[in-house]
């Protein structure tokens, strides 16, 4: 072990690596990829199934991860075509990007079925997105509505609880609105029995920021009215 570079090691931690299959020929071989990593990070990353050809077709791809970050691609199951196939859908990630898009179940095929509904998001609204359930279907059916959000509007409407059935609720009651207004209605709980009692109170020519402001101000909510 020591003619294969690794300096002072604890009795422990020969003892570890030697359970773990870290091996002089193992050593090197991670060497010669430039890594160099320490007594625990040698038993580390034998743990988690890093070998030098795995870094090798890692490094093919354009990446240069360091010992933890290696690891933790390892830990996700981040291979070569799962990058191969995001770069082919257009997307560029750094390491820590890949790991967060691999947690969330970001896919190529993800990737794909926004960039089929207009959307080019970046690496991290793509981590948002899939975060908060945006999905192609989502995206479709919001669009089908006449609404055009961006990819971070798309976010904050999950959020909210923004559905198509909540935007269709709203049309059918005779408003046009954009994103911005649907999300404050749906924030401030603008709902369709709300809307029909403030009609019923006499209030004409209603928009949703009207409807917002006579929620805020509570107007409709005396106890006469609940």
């Amino acid at each position: 072990m020591k003619a294969a570079g690794i300096g002072e090691v604890t009795v422990e931690q020969l003892i570890a690596m030697k359970i773990q299959g870290v091996t002089p020929e193992y050593v090197r071989g991670l060497h010669e990829q430039g890594f160099h990593p320490t007594a625990d990070e040698l038993v580390g990353m034998r743990i988690q199934g890093v070998t030098p050809e795995y870094i090798r077709a890692i490094r093919a791809l354009g990446l240069n991860p360091n010992a933890n970050q290696i690891m933790g691609m390892r830990i996700q199951g981040v291979d070569s075509a799962y990058v191969r196939g995001l770069k082919e859908a257009g997307i560029q990630p750094d390491v820590d990007q890949l790991i967060a898009m691999r947690i969330q179940g970001v896919t190529p095929e993800y990737v794909r079925g926004l960039h089929e509904q207009g959307l080019q998001p970046n690496t991290d609204e793509l981590v948002g997105m899939r975060i908060q359930g945006v999905t192609p279907e989502y995206i479709r059916d919001i669009r089908a509505l006449g609404l055009k959000p961006t990819a971070e509007e798309f976010v904050a409407m999950r959020i909210q609880g923004v559905t198509p059935e909540y935007i269709k609720g709203l049309q059918s009651a005779g408003f046009k609105f954009g994103v911005d207004d649907v999300i404050g209605a749906r924030v401030q709980e603008i709902t369709l029995e709300f809307i029909e009692r403030a009609r019923k109170h006499g209030f004409q020519n209603l928009s949703l920021e009207k409807l917002i402001h006579l929620k805020q101000a509570g107007i409709l909510e005396s106890p006469s009215d609940l």
